[in-house]
């Protein structure tokens, strides 16, 4: 029996149509939508979903919010500690999901030790120096760049204070010691690089220009965005993999030629989370 019918079976059947079918879960955290449900069932509800899928605490669902990329609010649900411990492709992440953000949709392109092939080649970079990750939270792609280029010089930057926190206990937890943290806004950073890492923020291209100025002649720029599929000119699925004529002219005017591009995941129906390869001209 999978977990839903196990849920199911343990939650009035009157509220069958309200429980929610989809969650996360985050280490041994939950995150789901109980919006649906009155008041008086939501703790009861929740408790049966984190017996059943064991979580020791499960959190209402809830955007992340600014720059900082922090929860707007976090309703507890069932259980005390945001705290937990996510391994993935062998790096240890220690967070707290009231304090910062962790997006699960994500993981495939946080994998350049150990991942897909197709996201290895977006990584490789000719002997870099100095690297920049930009928006660096938790240190999501920091730990698998410093990884990845043992002999580079990481500058890991990120706004949120919290995010440094557990960024600092990360780098410590997995022996990593060639990374630089700055707890800063990346744009009061003046430092050359041979490559810089632009996370997805909802408005990346705002520090694209910024990037530019940073990298030395012929520097690669990973960068991530969110764009319509409409104006990509994506009708099919079976048209990702080539570079949008769209995106290519923005991407000129911004002084950079797109040397690959990909879909990292849907939001929704018509939106779409891309990662591209850019280098500076």
């Amino acid at each position: 029996m999978n977990p839903f019918e196990n849920i199911k079976n343990k939650v009035n059947k009157k509220l069958h149509n309200q429980i929610p079918k989809k969650w996360k879960k985050i280490g041994d955290i939950l995150i789901a939508d109980f919006s649906n449900l009155g008041k008086n069932d939501i703790g009861e509800v929740a408790s049966v979903y984190g017996e059943i899928l064991r979580a020791k605490t499960v959190l209402q669902k809830n955007k992340i919010n600014g720059e900082l990329r922090k929860p707007k609010t976090t309703e507890i649900l069932f259980g005390k500690d945001t705290e937990t411990e996510i391994t993935e492709y062998g790096i240890k992440y220690r967070l707290d999901l009231s304090k910062v953000m962790w997006s699960p949709g994500n993981t495939g392109w946080r994998s350049i030790l150990e991942g897909p092939e197709r996201v290895g080649n977006f990584y490789k970079f000719d002997n870099p120096k100095t690297i920049i990750d930009y928006f660096a939270g938790i240190g999501y792609f920091t730990i698998q760049l410093a990884k990845s280029y043992p002999d580079a010089n990481i500058i890991s930057i990120d706004k949120n204070p919290e995010s440094i926190k557990f960024l600092e206990e990360n780098l410590e937890i997995n022996d990593v010691t060639n990374v630089k943290v700055v707890n800063d806004d990346c744009r009061n950073i003046e430092r050359k690089a041979d490559v810089i890492h632009l996370g997805y923020i909802s408005n990346t291209l705002e520090f694209l220009d910024h990037a530019r100025k940073n990298l030395n002649d012929n520097g690669v720029a990973i960068f991530h965005e969110a764009y319509n599929n409409s104006w990509l000119g994506f009708k099919r699925r079976s048209e990702w993999g080539t570079i949008p004529s769209n995106f290519s002219n923005i991407m000129m005017d911004n002084g950079f030629i797109v040397k690959k591009f990909e879909r990292v995941k849907f939001y929704g129906p018509s939106k779409s989370h891309i990662i591209s390869f850019l280098q500076k001209i």
